[in-house]
């Protein structure tokens, strides 16, 4: 590349990105200093199908300027008053200029739920919205583990719903870089909710990987735990069984004797 080129490429980068930065800027200081008129230089972007048309092509580098501004946005009003009601559009028009921003659908996730300074009472409704921008990004990037586990995580901690939870654990763990903790947390869920089948099928597949003889012996320690509670789990649901069926046919006979009598 040749000293022409780079400083036409640079130039082709830099006046748009200045062009923004003054537009921005000259916005903000023509306005008074009070929180509602602060609240109205947000109104002052364009949606993101106008950005687009112009930003001279380069959507990268405006939902850049975007995201900068609406970290400066989140941060003036978390520390204030607390308000963020243009929080959600400066969030759609920067995903609109670049749908494959990975980082900001993380990031809006998170400032969509962490909207006081000091939770007292869970936003449900925030934590719906912040799983819905974390799905597009879910669908955007399938083999990022951490768009499943942060709706799981969301689900099962903040909201409570450990079933609708599950399967995104799941999808979690099965994905290629997903850290090895993942899989153990989904043992000890799947061991909460009584389905130890599973939790012994997930820790086996962990002790055939596992290649330090500590840890693989600690597994192994482990599973023959998780194994013996299956077994005696599977002994009461027997038992739970046998009562059904005797409360069900013949409970005007002693149980011992039903246990005698019964067809097997």
């Amino acid at each position: 590349m040749t000293w022409r080129t780079f400083h036409a490429r640079y130039l082709a980068l830099a006046v748009p990105a200045l062009a923004s930065v003054l537009f921005l800027r000259a916005a903000t200081d023509r306005l008074p200093e009070d929180s509602a008129a602060r609240q109205k230089e947000v109104m002052m972007v364009p949606p993101g199908e106008v950005l687009r048309q112009l930003d001279l092509g380069h959507h990268s580098l405006m939902a850049d300027l975007l995201f900068i501004r609406a970290n400066l946005y989140y941060g003036q009003h978390i520390l204030s008053d607390e308000e963020f009601p243009w929080l959600e559009h400066l969030i759609e028009v920067m995903l609109r200029l670049d749908p494959d921003f990975k980082k900001a659908y993380l990031w809006a996730a998170m400032v969509t739920t962490f909207n006081k300074r000091q939770i007292v009472q869970l936003d449900e409704e925030a934590y719906r919205r912040a799983n819905r921008l974390l799905a597009r990004g879910m669908e955007r990037f399938p083999d990022d583990h951490r768009f499943p586990l942060r709706i799981a995580f969301n689900l099962y901690y903040d909201l409570g719903q450990m079933d609708e939870a599950m399967p995104f654990f799941e999808r979690a763990a099965a994905l290629p870089d997903a850290p090895r903790w993942i899989r153990e947390k989904l043992i000890d869920l799947y061991a909460k909710r009584g389905d130890l089948g599973m939790a012994e099928r997930v820790l086996r597949q962990l002790v055939a990987e596992a290649d330090d003889p500590v840890l693989a012996q600690g597994l192994k320690d482990r599973l023959m735990l998780l194994t013996r509670k299956a077994s005696d789990l599977e002994e009461v649901r027997r038992t739970e069984r046998l009562v059904r069926d005797w409360e069900e046919s013949l409970y005007y006979v002693p149980f011992p004797l039903y246990l005698t009598i019964r067809e097997p």
